[in-house]
Order: C-alpha cells, then sequence, then structure tokens
C-alpha cells in the first residue's frame, strides 16, 4: 500500500507540474499572438495609408500638370514613326540565333 501510495504521490506531482509548465506556455503562445495580431493591424493601417498616398499622387490631373512642367513632351510626328526593320538590335541578346528581317515581323531563327 505504501508502494501505490508513493507512485500517486509522485504522478499528482508531475501532473501539477506539467499543468503549471503548459499553463505558462500557453500564456507565453497568446502574448506572442496577441503581439502578432497588434504588428499585422499595424501593418494593414500602413498599407491602407500608403495606398491612398499612392492614390493621391497618381492623380491624373496631378500627373498631367507635372509632365508638361518638367517633361518637354511635344506630339509624334511623322518623321519619328518607322517599321520594326529599322530598330537596331543586340546580336548577343539571344546566343545561337540569327535575325532574319521580314518585311512585317522580325524573327529569330536557331542557326544550324
Amino acid at each position: 500500500m505504501r508502494r501505490g501510495g508513493v507512485f500517486w504521490v509522485a504522478m499528482a506531482v508531475a501532473a501539477a507540474v506539467a499543468a503549471f509548465v503548459v499553463k505558462y506556455e500557453v500564456r507565453a503562445q497568446e502574448e506572442l499572438l496577441a503581439s502578432l495580431e497588434s504588428d499585422l493591424v499595424q501593418s494593414q493601417e500602413t498599407i491602407h495609408v500608403l495606398k491612398a498616398e499612392w492614390s493621391y499622387l497618381n492623380r491624373p490631373e496631378r500627373l498631367t500638370e507635372l509632365a508638361q512642367r518638367y517633361l518637354d513632351l511635344v506630339p509624334m510626328g511623322p518623321a519619328q514613326m518607322t517599321t520594326m526593320i529599322d530598330v537596331p538590335y543586340r546580336p548577343d541578346a539571344i546566343p545561337g540565333y540569327v535575325l532574319t528581317p521580314n518585311l512585317t515581323f522580325v524573327t529569330y531563327e536557331v542557326q544550324p
């Protein structure tokens, strides 16, 4: 009877220690979760503010005014238009390929 009583007391102490450890581990995890949720809310608010600022800065009338003020843009004239064949290419851009001009398209074919 004595051995059984000692065993059950030891089991009760072990269970109490385990419950104590689990309790504080759960508290630590809850604090971590609360911290992460707080960070998430703050990040979402920051994203919302940045999206609002982006929308404000990308207003078409503002961009038009900035383009007129800082860029010397003029309408494109007929002399600026060309065909694809007149556009220079980099021969080293696609190794193993050779340029085959066509009147409409520029195509690349594999060299044997």
